[in-house]
């Protein structure tokens, strides 16, 4: 049997399967290439006149989004294969005494950063002061929205405290008021 005989059909992912036949094979061909774009298009079965205008179609080529996220795809797929041989080497290394300690600290480092992440975490508390008057604004308009009866204002700010935060309620008016005002000079034409 031969090598490309005892290989199984690999199964595309979804970028890889919005890809043209002749598309696909330029992707894996790229990885047969070490990354030589103009190889992997020549192997792919894209000819031009030119080995110049090949190797600016296969910028081009590999450049588009499509044809990055499906590399990207193989890339992950081709690295989960991977790592059973990258785990044994990397305990190899971390392993052998005769090895420099620096590069056996550096492996273990490695298993053990991708076994026990480091986390950080994050608290962020977002919160809204309000004095009591700005408090008794809210409610008084509440109050107003709700159509709600004097009482219903009595109970809440007391005889003397609904003419306070009727105050409240006005300067807050005004202030708006302000805000939305533009400023500037005129002069007054009059026709003649």
């Amino acid at each position: 049997m031969t090598e490309e005989s005892d290989k199984l059909p690999i199964e595309f992912g979804p970028c890889m399967r919005s890809l043209k036949p002749q598309q696909q094979r330029a992707v894996l061909a790229l990885f047969q290439t070490e990354g030589n774009r103009t190889k992997a298009m020549a192997l792919a079965g894209y000819s031009t006149n030119s080995h110049k205008s090949i190797k600016s179609h296969a910028s081009a080529f590999f450049r588009n989004e499509r044809v990055r996220a499906a590399v990207r795809e193989v890339a992950e797929h081709e690295i989960a294969i991977a790592e059973p041989e990258l785990l044994a080497l990397t305990w190899r290394i971390a392993r052998d005494v005769g090895t420099a300690p620096r590069d056996r600290l550096r492996a273990i480092s490695m298993v053990w950063d991708r076994t026990n992440p480091v986390l950080h975490k994050h608290e962020v508390k977002v919160g809204v002061h309000l004095t009591a008057e700005e408090i008794d604004v809210q409610h008084f308009r509440g109050l107003q929205r709700l159509n709600a009866p004097r009482q219903a204002f009595l109970d809440r700010f007391g005889v003397n405290g609904v003419e306070r935060v009727k105050l409240l309620v006005h300067a807050e008016d005004e202030k708006q008021k302000r805000k939305d005002a533009i400023d500037g000079e005129f002069t007054e034409v009059t026709p003649e």
